[in-house]
């Protein structure tokens, strides 16, 4: 009986879930899932400090030890990965200073090894690199920008395949760029294949996590390709940009049968009739539609 008595007391004790992990909502008690015990870790950070996304990294590790629950692990590096844009817009002033140049930094995680890190900035690039990050220069300045091969190093065993191809084509569009001096730095034709990409992988994906992840990157491409950026406007001393000009020619037969080449049917002929007033009239109603 003693024996007995004392298994049964084990067996609760394993059971027992931790007071911490409780909440109350609506008067009932709620046991909080793994992201959201993430997303209750994140909120105790200071997303000023570059080092702490080492920290959440360790923590995703500890709660999402099944690496073969793809679809809660899915969840939670959603949740790093909004984290990590969070930590790049405001660690940058407690990164770098004023009076450094960071020069010999930018893309040296892309150059095969040819680079070495000066001795004077080991410090400040070990603290970057082993966050999750690396140096962008834009306008004289230094910024952090999501590095894609600790993204892979630290997540690609627990993610899905669909998560691990977003990845992946983050990682290649963050090596070959998109904007500079708020302009659009990349071929026509590579903006086009990109929000054609995101368009088909979105809708392939859609009802996941990933899915909701790939169709903001969509609406990212899709506003761009249809209004511009603030240097490089689709709609230049009111007439059709000669590059906007470029891609719609080329989207028109690179994929006309795609959602974004008829969203953008009207808006475009209307352009090339020179009747912008009326085009400028549409742009509200296409990048409001779903």
């Amino acid at each position: 009986m003693l024996v007995l008595f004392f298994a049964s007391c084990v067996s609760n004790n394993e059971n027992k879930t931790d007071s911490s992990d409780i909440r109350i909502v609506d008067g009932k008690e709620h046991v909080l899932t793994k992201a959201e015990k993430l997303e209750d870790f994140i909120l105790a950070l200071d997303s000023s400090d570059v080092n702490s996304v080492s920290k959440v990294t360790a923590k995703f590790k500890e709660l999402f030890e099944d690496k073969e629950d793809t679809l809660m692990n899915d969840q939670g590096v959603s949740i790093i990965l909004d984290y990590l844009d969070k930590v790049s817009l405001y660690a940058n002033r407690n990164v770098f200073d004023d009076k450094t140049n960071y020069e010999s930094l930018v893309g040296i995680e892309f150059d095969g090894g040819k680079k070495s890190v000066p001795s004077e900035l080991e410090s400040v690039y070990k603290a970057i690199n082993s966050n999750g990050f690396r140096v962008r220069q834009s306008e004289g300045m230094f910024s952090l920008q999501q590095n894609p091969f600790y993204l892979q190093e630290q997540f690609y065993p627990y993610i899905s395949s669909n998560f691990e191809i977003y990845l992946q084509q983050l990682g290649k569009e963050n090596m070959e760029g998109y904007a500079e001096d708020a302009a659009i730095a990349i071929p026509y034709q590579s903006l086009v294949q990109r929000v054609i990409w995101w368009e088909d992988f979105s809708k392939a994906t859609q009802n996941t996590v990933v899915g909701q992840e790939a169709k903001e990157q969509y609406n990212r491409y899709f506003t761009t390709l249809t209004i511009g950026m603030d240097n490089t406007p689709a709609i230049e001393s009111e007439q059709i940009a000669a590059y906007f000009q470029d891609a719609y020619n080329y989207l028109e037969d690179f994929a006309p049968q795609s959602q974004t080449y008829q969203r953008l049917k009207n808006y475009i002929a209307l352009l090339e009739s020179e009747k912008i007033d009326s085009a400028k009239a549409l742009v509200p109603g296409i990048l409001n539609e779903q």
